[in-house]
């Protein structure tokens, strides 16, 4: 076991700003169901649960059956596939936080909800890798975030223990996750998640910005 404590971080809204290629990819199957595109900050609010359930919420005007979703993700996995990473980047001190992390010898994850197909790219695309090799995406296991499980993997790939260890996240299911474990957590007030329902759940450090307090 690793004895200086894991950070375990999520991807979306708190490492990096991947909103523009999520709304690209989310607009493209809008489109394909004749719907006209939406502003990246509609997406903002379809995000959190994984690109499934983004859909499922992109699509919600067209009622579609679990079949047509399942066509519909099939088609935003394509294009995803070829614009993850177009357009997306690093959150500002994010590279310099997570350097200085890792000479201290802190083990480094990424948890996030977003598919690992996808997650997989993104990160090596923003050099996250250099930081860590270990990313738990939300097709990794059976279940995501909020579940625990998904955290516990990355401890174990990592490993570390839960004793001391980190969950960085934007989104109410980071927190709910790390808390599950026993884990800190911090919330990242300037990602994707609701600042208030964040502030709420009360995490035990608040971000304004990467690596910083309020």
């Amino acid at each position: 076991m690793s004895a200086a404590a894991a950070f375990l971080f999520d991807l979306d809204g708190t490492l990096a700003d991947t909103l523009p290629d999520l709304a690209a990819s989310t607009n493209h199957v809008r489109a394909l169901h004749d719907l006209p595109p939406v502003p990246d900050a509609t997406v903002r609010g379809f995000l959190g649960d994984g690109a499934q359930a983004l859909l499922r919420r992109a699509l919600a005007e067209r009622s579609l059956d679990e079949a047509a979703l399942e066509r519909a993700f099939e088609r935003y996995a394509e294009h995803h596939a070829q614009h993850c990473h177009d357009r997306s980047r690093l959150f500002p001190r994010v590279a310099e936080h997570l350097g200085a992390l890792r000479d201290r010898g802190h083990p480094i994850a990424i948890v996030t909800n977003k598919p690992e197909r996808f997650a997989a790219p993104v990160v090596r695309s923003l050099g996250l890798h250099e930081f860590t090799s270990v990313v738990v995406g939300g097709d990794t296991l059976k279940t995501r975030k909020p579940d625990p499980a998904m955290l516990a993997h990355a401890l174990r790939l990592l490993g570390a223990e839960a004793s001391g260890a980190t969950m960085v996240g934007d989104g109410l299911q980071d927190l709910r996750a790390g808390k599950a474990l026993d884990l800190r957590t911090i919330a990242c007030l300037y990602g994707y998640g609701d600042p208030g329902a964040l502030i709420a759940a009360g995490p035990d450090a608040l971000w304004s910005q990467f690596g910083g307090t309020l």
